[in-house]
């Protein structure tokens, strides 16, 4: 289901809890992006879960996984095409981070004020104090500006899709550190 998304309302109790749907949503309106999709669907937790390749849409379709790095307590949000693996060692160099572990869901309600299953850069609003770094993986990096970018909006009942030219801007009036990867071999 493709619908815009300007005054539709939301049932889903993460973002209503702190509004965080409402709060991106001024931020699409605020950056003066219109050029953006609003799919509704079934709860998606995972790539790998059943149905999900029906819940696919063109461009890339990104996960988000929340990190902890053990030593030094710094998160990453490392954003990544669904079916790729993150490989540690690799994104241990690309980050910088030494040991770490995915994020407790007390943390990322305290830190985003999501669920699991609900991850997004577009929450990151929440972070005031930017605790959290952003990882790109090379796929979006290297992406052409007008490639859609597709990522949960808060929920994980629904995706927007927005040109990663936009995507860019939404990340900069956020203000969290940004690490792009380099390109694999």
């Amino acid at each position: 289901m493709l619908i815009n998304k300007d005054s539709a309302s939301n049932d889903n109790e993460e973002c209503n809890t702190d509004n965080n749907e409402k709060r991106f949503l001024g931020i699409l309106k605020e950056l003066e992006i219109t050029d953006y999709n609003w799919h509704e669907h079934e709860a998606l937790f995972s790539a790998d879960q059943e149905g999900a390749e029906e819940l696919m849409f063109p461009g890339l379709n990104l996960k988000n996984l929340l990190i902890k790095d053990k030593k030094t307590e710094a998160f990453f949000m490392v954003v990544l095409e669904d079916h790729r693996r993150m490989d540690q060692k690799h994104f241990k160099q690309v980050a910088g981070w030494h040991k770490n572990r995915f994020a407790t869901p007390e943390e990322m309600w305290e830190l985003l004020r999501l669920k699991p299953g609900s991850v997004t850069p577009y929450a990151l609003f929440n972070d005031t104090e930017k605790k959290v770094t952003v990882v790109l993986g090379n796929e979006i990096v290297t992406a052409d500006d007008a490639e859609w970018i597709n990522l949960h909006p808060c929920r994980n009942t629904a995706t927007v899709s927005v040109h990663k030219s936009d995507f860019y801007r939404i990340l900069e009036k956020l203000g969290n550190p940004v690490i792009e990867e380099k390109s694999i071999e």
